[in-house]
């Protein structure tokens, strides 16, 4: 991991703003700007960029899982998940669903097994993923959803952090973690802190091999 990786996804990034607003969100709140993460999180060079300097500070939190609510979770775990895989280590990834389902097993979530058991048991650790931190339910949901089922959070990791935010999430047992942020008007920014933790973390694997 490098800098050059940050400001290429920096770059990349982009592609997910408009600053044409305003615009109604989802949580109810106003803005000059609007941010879709799934622009980035389904484009594959943008979400590889993204698990790439993610998937050494999920395993060094100790996670021996990755997810988050759905659906802005899901492409950005998996891709953890299998740049794990291509480093030689088991990351399998699950979602939290909005509802739970009305048949079958009639679950809230679904998940990958842990080597043919259940993934998502009493004591797993894992790490919680989306694409957007903004008022934090999204995220919070998820952490309640795995914390009723025993497991511990060991980092909660938002690629890009909202103004509006106004650190949601923040003062828990967990580190928060965000790539980006933004001001009011839309414009993103690097967050210098995660470019020191990730190349913190990228040191430790190199030298841990």
């Amino acid at each position: 991991m490098t800098r050059e990786d940050v400001e290429e996804l920096h770059r990349l990034m982009q592609h997910c703003f408009k600053r044409d607003g305003p615009y109604h969100l989802s949580s109810g709140l106003t803005s000059n700007y609007y941010y879709d993460g799934k622009l980035g999180t389904l484009h594959p060079p943008t979400v590889w960029l993204a698990a790439n300097l993610l998937v050494d500070i999920v395993l060094d939190s100790g996670a021996e899982a990755v997810g988050g609510r759905e659906t802005g979770s899901i492409p950005i775990s998996d891709a953890i998940g299998i740049a794990a895989h291509l480093r030689g280590k088991f990351l399998p990834s699950f979602f939290v669903r909005k509802e739970a389902k009305t048949h079958g097993t009639r679950s809230d979530v679904s998940q990958a097994h842990f080597n043919g058991q259940e993934l998502l048991v009493p004591g797993r650790r894992v790490a919680i993923v989306d694409d957007v931190i903004t008022t934090g339910r999204s995220i919070q949901d998820a952490i309640d959803a795995v914390e009723e089922k025993g497991c511990t959070v060991t980092a909660v990791i938002g690629l890009v952090e909202r103004h509006e935010s106004k650190g949601a999430l923040r003062g828990r047992a967990y580190p928060v973690i965000r790539i980006f942020y933004t001001d009011e008007d839309g414009t993103i920014f690097i967050d210098e802190e995660f470019v020191r933790r990730a190349e913190a973390a990228s040191r430790s694997r190199i030298l841990s091999r």
